[in-house]
């Protein structure tokens, strides 16, 4: 692997990758035994170098390399031949939890749509980039915590859905000014949004509480939380206590969400929204003391 973000990832162990990346995920990983931990680590490790392949500043044929890269990385993992200390560690996990790569190449071709820039119109086109980027992730995850079968991928499913439609929303400007518009046509449309209002610079009443980025907010929030609440129909007491990373991870992003919606549509004007590290942390314990309580 010789291209720049590849390269730059090549010789960093996921732990190292993981630490870097600041995600609010890596609280909820301390929450099980080690080998989980090196096993959701190592899948994280890998959708993380995969994305940002995607993010780096160089210009869109040297992404379009660099995530090519990856994507031969994961088959070389799949014939147990990987070649970097992440593709090692995924390779490992693979056979230890029987992560599939179906779910793992889905991540790829999800991310592989913001190298020329998104474009979705209907949201039914936006749920689909949400399932392969962040659903996906949950579904690969699966067989590391030790859980399977339809209520197990509703669960990933729904939350995955969730914890997306929650990041897109508190990115809204940042994306924007990227020149990223994840929101359908059909939605901007219908409420009078000009997608050159998602950069923050637009009259005031655009953002007020009644304008119509309050109104497209209000939509982003109502759909996280709608998938938040159908992930939590999907689990008994022991798939929450066998789930215990992930359910806090969902607690985590509930408080963001809360946090969002209550800007409404000075989304776009606010600095960008963040749960602090001790406030992650009380959720957690929080998280897990209900579910030690579970029968």
């Amino acid at each position: 692997m010789d291209s720049s973000a590849a390269a730059s990832h090549e010789q960093r162990t996921p732990v190292e990758i993981a630490r870097r990346s600041r995600s609010s995920f890596l609280v909820s990983f301390g929450f099980t035994d080690p080998e989980r931990r090196r096993g959701l680590v190592a899948v994280y490790a890998f959708c993380r170098v995969v994305d940002d392949a995607v993010d780096s500043p160089a210009d869109v044929e040297t992404r379009r390399s660099e995530l090519a890269l990856w994507e031969q990385e994961l088959e070389r993992a799949c014939r147990g031949e990987a070649a970097t200390e992440v593709g090692r560690a995924l390779q490992q996990t693979m056979r230890r939890f029987g992560v599939e790569r179906r779910h793992l190449r889905s991540v790829i071709d999800g991310v592989a749509t913001d190298l020329d820039g998104p474009d979705f119109a209907s949201m039914a086109e936006l749920e689909a980039y949400c399932f392969k980027v962040a659903s996906s992730v949950g579904l690969a995850c699966l067989p590391v915590f030790g859980v399977g079968g339809a209520d197990a991928e509703r669960y990933a499913l729904h939350l995955g859905q969730a914890l997306q439609v929650t990041n897109i929303l508190r990115d809204l400007r940042s994306d924007a000014e990227e020149g990223r518009v994840y929101m359908p046509r059909e939605l901007l449309e219908e409420l009078g949004v000009e997608p050159t209002w998602l950069r923050g610079g637009a009259a005031d009443e655009v953002y007020s509480l009644h304008g119509p980025m309050a109104a497209l907010t209000g939509v982003l929030s109502a759909r996280a939380y709608a998938h938040f609440e159908r992930a939590a129909a999907c689990l008994d007491a022991e798939m929450q206590k066998k789930l215990l990373p992930a359910e806090v991870m969902g607690a985590v992003y509930r408080r963001l969400l809360v946090k969002l919606e209550r800007l409404g549509g000075e989304v776009c004007r606010s600095p960008r929204v963040r749960v602090p590290g001790w406030r992650k942390m009380w959720i957690a314990l929080s998280v897990r003391r209900r579910i030690r309580r579970l029968k």
